[in-house]
């Protein structure tokens, strides 16, 4: 099992994602944060280059947080980014794996964060990854998802469908990601025990952040 090698890309990303989608995508990053205000114990997966959780820590001062990656080089530029903000650097834990490998550290969390993540892997690996991320969940713990989706409407769904065979195959070329195709993380999501609190859509539906919470029943 090999993970996706982001080192290449990493001094180019923030400009690459400049050019394709401008802000967009770290809208719906930090969509959610206002929402993150209690939380205290966090886990975050493939934060890349540190974008939302400089945001997030500036925004609730008093989380502590795990942060894991694959890519040695993305942990270096977030280390950076977070250094940056007074006293945030204290209250990070840097993680540098493969997710399907990792045993969170620290359960249970009250929040974790998939941003543009959960859309790197294969329907097979989704399930069991998320299964595993909303067991170290704390009853009534949230998850924010931000990532891609196919949208309603067959002009918006074929443009999004084109769209995507581009990112995954740009992706799958210059980093070996697993997966060829999106998977839709939401039937993972209800079967491991969450349940959607509130979404922001963008782009007709193309780019969604959502609030997901683990029911007290979930086991």
């Amino acid at each position: 099992m090999t993970p996706p090698r982001f080192d290449r890309l990493a001094p180019y990303y923030a400009a690459i994602e400049a050019v394709t989608f401008g802000g967009l995508l770290q809208t719906c990053r930090t969509a959610m944060v206002a929402d993150a205000t209690a939380a205290r114990r966090v886990l975050v997966l493939g934060e890349g280059d540190g974008r939302f959780l400089a945001d997030f820590l500036a925004f609730n001062p008093i989380a502590r947080v795990d942060v894991v990656d694959a890519s040695p080089a993305m942990v270096a530029l977030a280390r950076r980014r977070v250094a940056g903000r007074p006293g945030a650097a204290d209250r990070v834990r840097w993680h540098v794996a493969d997710a399907r490998q990792f045993a969170p550290p620290d359960p249970p969390y009250d929040l974790v964060v998939t941003n543009f993540f959960l859309d790197c892997f294969p329907a097979g690996e989704l399930g069991p990854l998320v299964a595993v991320l909303a067991a170290s969940l704390s009853p009534g713990g949230r998850w924010i998802v931000g990532d891609f989706r196919l949208p309603d409407g067959r002009a918006r769904r074929l443009a999004a469908r084109a769209a995507l065979a581009v990112m995954y195959a740009f992706f799958k070329v210059a980093t070996r990601l697993p997966a060829g195709r999106l998977v839709d993380p939401r039937p993972a999501l209800r079967a491991a025990g969450l349940v959607l609190v509130r979404e922001d859509c963008r782009l007709g539906g193309f780019l969604v952040a959502s609030l997901w919470e683990r029911t007290p029943a979930a086991r």
